[in-house]
């Protein structure tokens, strides 16, 4: 359950490149279904935003244009605990 699929495509930007949120991630439920969560308010969040900046300063020194990169940079809502059972989001219907 976890994100919800409005809350991925609305809010994440699933297939929105640059603009895709870079906390959001996949991983299994319980029942090996496939789901959506948000990393944000996760210990991994350190690492991610490390990785960023270090990302964002190599393509400053290589004079590329931010906005052409495929990296999910977007830091896109107040973010989401790691939940496999609990379904969230903003949308919810």
């Amino acid at each position: 359950m976890a994100l919800s699929k409005k809350h991925v495509e609305d809010v994440c930007y699933l297939k929105g490149g640059s603009l895709k949120c870079r906390y959001y991630d996949e991983d299994f439920n319980d029942n090996g279904h496939l789901i959506n969560i948000c990393k944000k308010l996760s210990p991994d969040r350190a690492v991610i935003d490390s990785e960023i900046i270090s990302f964002l300063n190599d393509i400053k020194r290589s004079g590329k244009d931010i906005n052409d990169q495929t990296v999910p940079l977007g830091d896109n809502c107040h973010g989401f605990i790691v939940l496999k059972s609990k379904l969230q989001g903003y949308d919810i219907k």
